[in-house]
């Protein structure tokens, strides 16, 4: 159930439609963060990309 929930990127209601909002038809998205392993791959490279982002300061 968690991942079926969605939140309007433009008034921050929920719902569980997954194109519009059907409050004011705005782009929806899930609202959770991805899930973390400290066996991660791709952990190395996901820093990398946050980081010249600006995301992570240097």
């Amino acid at each position: 159930m968690r991942w079926l929930l969605r939140r309007c990127t433009r008034c921050g209601r929920y719902t569980l439609r997954r194109d519009r909002c059907p409050v004011c038809g705005g782009p929806v998205r899930v609202p959770h963060p991805p899930r973390f392993s400290p066996d991660d791959r791709f952990l190395r490279y996901k820093y990398l990309m946050a980081k010249k982002a600006g995301l992570i300061p240097p």
